[in-house]
């Protein structure tokens, strides 16, 4: 959902958003991003392991300590093309915990960011971005839905890391989730 903060309209409904608004100066830490052009091609067998549901990175899910009013959840290493979850990451832990704390916490309002890594082009590039977003903001209760104020893919050439390794290239097949509170620090 897309919203207009100087008429507290929803863009979707063209309807007034019922939830209590943080100040407009909503502002987290800046997350370390990438801008680049470059794109590098995938090395042999990157892509049948980013396939499996151990993929590259140890965790799946990891939780930014929080900066004053907010915090960031990242998800890692969406396979190569994919936009839903892999079960080892829905199955997570802290994701688990961090989905109850979104639920039972009103104080808590979020921004859900897509990312993908820099092979392919362009428009499948936001179709993933987008796609990956969405399917996390379908993971959050009807509570914590109702509070997400944006859902969107990453801007043209951002990225968590650089594209120089399949590492990086697993880190940045993502969606992170920022976390705000409201009137007070997390």
């Amino acid at each position: 959902m897309r919203w207009d903060a100087r008429r507290n309209l929803c863009l979707n409904t063209r309807r007034p958003v019922p939830w209590k608004r943080c100040p407009p100066e909503r502002q987290c830490a800046p997350l370390a991003k990438v801008r680049s052009a470059d794109v590098f091609p995938y090395q042999a067998n990157e892509v049948a392991t980013f396939r499996t549901e151990v993929g590259h990175i140890g965790a799946d899910v990891s939780l930014v300590p929080p900066v004053g009013a907010c915090q960031y959840l990242i998800i890692w290493d969406f396979g190569v093309d994919w936009r839903h979850l892999k079960t080892i990451a829905k199955r997570d832990p802290l994701l688990a915990a961090q989905l109850m704390r979104f639920e039972t916490d009103k104080s808590l309002q979020f921004q859900i960011i897509g990312y993908s890594d820099s092979t392919g082009n362009e428009r499948n590039n936001i179709f993933l971005r987008t796609g990956r977003a969405r399917n996390v903001f379908h993971l959050f209760g009807p509570s914590a839905r109702s509070r997400v104020f944006s859902v969107k893919p990453a801007p043209h050439y951002e990225y968590l890391q650089d594209n120089t390794t399949v590492i990086n290239r697993a880190a940045n097949r993502a969606v992170v989730v920022e976390i705000f509170v409201c009137g007070g620090t997390i």
